[in-house]
């Protein structure tokens, strides 16, 4: 009868070595190159960000990651149509997107479903389809802005707090734009540019 021997110790440790390297080395790989990507990217002002919520669709679908370009307002402050990132000041450190309806000077108005910049009626092709079943935003304004603030708002109307909840968005507060969507479940979407 053949006896059974449980494996020498070297024998245990070599294959010990073998599955924590064939497990392990991937993993450790695959972190350091997200790891050198994420440095790479930030090195150059652009920060990767996800849209959280569907209050920018169509522009930004839920789920989307994006770069935000953290150095688009050193040389210039945001402009009407911008999507740009900001921290509200009673959330603290939660980030925000939206897009610039309204600068500094501007005078702001909206009912249904309709923007008034200025005393003209925007053009904002971005604006999420309306379905006929959601109820219409409440009228606001007119709203003068003052200087060094924004008036936001979200892409979908019909789903988004923005300014005509919150209120202004002060200038100091803005964080970068938007520019490049990186990945989105929608393949045709993603290395696009956000406008």
């Amino acid at each position: 009868m053949e006896s059974l021997e449980s494996p020498s110790p070297t024998k245990r440790k070599r294959k010990w070595i073998r599955w924590t390297l064939l497990i392990a080395l991937p993993v450790v790989l695959l972190a350091l190159v997200a790891l050198t990507f994420n440095l790479g990217v930030r090195a150059y002002g652009f920060w990767p960000y996800y849209t959280p919520s569907k209050a920018m669709a169509p522009t930004l679908q839920q789920g989307d990651r994006f770069f935000m370009d953290a150095r688009a307002y050193l040389r210039a402050a945001p402009q009407r149509g911008d999507v740009m990132v900001f921290v509200r000041e009673e959330t603290g450190k939660t980030l925000w997107v939206k897009r610039v309806i309204a600068i500094g000077g501007d005078v702001i108005q909206g009912a249904n479903d309709t923007v008034t910049l200025n005393g003209k009626i925007l053009s904002e092709p971005y604006v999420a389809p309306v379905d006929a079943s959601e109820a219409v935003p409440d009228p606001f304004g007119p709203v003068a802005v003052p200087a060094g603030k924004l008036f936001v708002m979200g892409d979908n109307r019909h789903n988004s707090n923005d300014s005509r909840y919150f209120g202004f968005v002060d200038v100091k507060n803005v964080r970068g734009k938007v520019a490049l969507i990186f990945f989105s479940k929608d393949a045709s979407r993603n290395w696009t540019r956000v406008h």
